[in-house]
This record gives C-alpha cells, structure tokens and sequence, in this order.
C-alpha cells in the first residue's frame, strides 16, 4: 500500500494541487528542538542539513532515508531508530519504532512498527508526534505548505453500521436515505477556506462546526438519481454488488463518488484530539495524529487508493489535510 500512496502523493503534486525523551518514549509530548526552531524567512532549513541521523535523546534517532538518488525533497522515508545498539554491533541494524513518508510536501503513511507498551494508541502518538515535527520542518524547506494524506480506515464499517441503524449516525446517510434536499451534504473543495482559518479555537469544534456549515453541491434531480447513489454507497461500503452487477466496478465508484466523499468527510471530522482508547475512533488515529499538529481537512480525495484492502475498509478514500 506504501508504494501506491507514494503514487497518488506523486499524482497530487504533477497535478498541480493548491492547495525531548527521557528513559521512556511516553516520557513528553513536547516538540523536540530540531523542529521546533522557526527561521523567519520564507523557506526554512531543513533539520537534516548536517546529517541524515538526528539523535534526539538517549534511546532514540530519527533518520531520512531518500529513495531517489540525493533529492531531499523526493519520495523519502522518516524513521523513528531505537539507539540501544549505537555502541554494539555495527552490522546489527536498529530497530525501527515508527516511520513517516513523504513526497516533496506531502506527509503519508505514519505507522508505528515497534510496541514500547501494551498500549498501542499511547505508543502510536509518542512515537509518531515527534517524528510527525521533524518531518514536517524537512518538508516545508521549500516554502510551500506542508500537507498530508491521512488513512480513513473503518470508513466502510462506520457507512455499514449507519445504513443498519436507517442513517442513524450520520447526518449525510440520513438525508440520502430519507430524501432530504437539505444543506446536510458536505461541501468538498474548502481547501483555500481552511488555509485562511486561524488556530485560536478548539480544532474538534472546528471540526463540528465544519460539518454544520459546509453545503454540498450535489444536486439529486429525481428519486431515481437518489437511489442510485444509495445503492451505490451501500455497495462500496459492504462489498456486495448492486442488484444487476457481477462486481463492485468503476461504475460504482462513479455513481456513489459524490456521496462518498461526503461520507468520508463526515468520517474524517470524527477524529478527536487528544486521541485515546476510550473517546477515539478506530481507525482515525492518523487523522487525528495530524491534528494534534494543527492540520485540518481540506478535501477528501477519492480513490487515492486502489489496494485491493484499502477499497475494502476505506472505499479507497482519503483525507488530504493543510498544517495550518
């Protein structure tokens, strides 16, 4: 899935879209000094300007790891290195805890690789949120606007549960189902909006807010248009072709794109900060991993990915989100 990802971040960019630890990881969830320094000049220089190895404590580095020849701005990975073996056995590679992607500005794929406890939201976020500030001060070395494109994992479970329920649990389903013309669907090109927003106010009652207000432009000329689009969000998000198809098809996906997204919208402003086991949803921490550093959903990009498995619990959907 990482190399398909790594292709729709390349087809993002070509298309011209605008838009300190102590002996534990848990230990803080302070911005660690090699991002946290801010040049006032238009582009900043990359933490990563002496060495592709920064150490930041005793037990942990993070490395760049570039994938195209010497380009720092091309397709590269940030890795999150356990340093229990600096003074050992050189040919013994570290231990990789948590790694980030990227494609020039774009961030993608955090994932967190080593348990530091029997706790995995706790040691997904104090891994990948210090990793997350390095890899966004290396991004925006050029001076462009550091996004991100974030994993909507458990979107076709969350549609399945709502369509179960007749809607409930989702305004947008509700209003399909029923319907309602009403301002429910969600506007899905807000991207020059959330980048004038400011920061002052709580980032989850942004979210709310932004689910409240944003109208969608999709227009339902008849009853018939409705239900096509119905049965064929009921399609991608269970897997089970509409009635007359052998599969879920392009077709599908063309029919249900609008709803979809909107859906996947929806989805994306579930995600809470701070993230934990008790308020969290599953399959949102990514999102909500970028959140806790000031990014915001700008669109939600359809078909991102079209792994077989990602099709399955997302739609192929993600959320393509601006640091604000």
């Amino acid at each position: 899935m990482q190399h398909l990802l790594i292709k729709t971040a390349e087809r993002l960019i070509s298309s011209g879209c605008k838009k300190c630890y102590k002996r534990s990881i848990h230990a803080s969830n302070l911005t660690h000094q090699a991002a946290g320094k801010r040049n006032k000049d238009l582009f900043t220089p990359s933490p990563f300007k002496r060495s592709n190895k920064i150490n930041i404590d005793d037990n942990f580095s993070v490395q760049r790891d570039l994938r195209e020849g010497d380009n720092t701005y091309g397709v590269r990975r940030y890795l999150l290195l356990s340093r229990d073996n600096d003074h050992g056995d050189s040919t013994q590679k570290p231990t990789i805890t948590a790694s980030i992607n990227a494609s020039k500005n774009i961030l993608f794929g955090a994932q967190l690789h080593a348990k530091q406890s029997g706790d995995y939201i706790a040691d997904y976020f104090a891994a990948c949120e210090p990793l997350l500030d390095i890899a966004k001060e290396d991004a925006s070395i050029n001076g462009q606007q550091v996004q991100a494109l974030a994993a909507l994992n458990g979107l076709s479970s969350w549609v399945t549960e709502c369509l179960e329920r007749d809607g409930e649990g989702s305004q947008v389903l509700t209003s399909l189902l029923h319907g309602e013309q009403s301002n429910i669907l969600l506007d899905n090109d807000k991207e020059e909006q959330v980048k004038k927003q400011g920061s002052t106010s709580s980032s989850n009652r942004r979210a709310r807010q932004n689910v409240k207000r944003q109208s969608a432009k999709i227009i339902l000329d008849n009853e018939s248009d409705r239900i096509l689009m119905v049965d064929a969000i009921r399609a991608i998000a269970t897997g089970v072709p509409r009635p007359g198809h052998s599969v879920v098809g392009q077709g599908t996906y063309r029919d249900g794109e609008e709803g979809w997204k909107a859906l996947a919208w929806e989805y994306s402003n579930l995600a809470t900060v701070p993230f934990s086991a008790s308020n969290g949803v599953p399959g949102l921490e990514e999102v909500s991993l970028y959140k806790s550093r000031d990014g915001e959903v700008a669109k939600i990009e359809h078909l991102a990915s079209v792994e077989a498995e990602y099709l399955k619990v997302a739609g192929g959907a993600m959320a393509r989100m601006f640091f604000v």
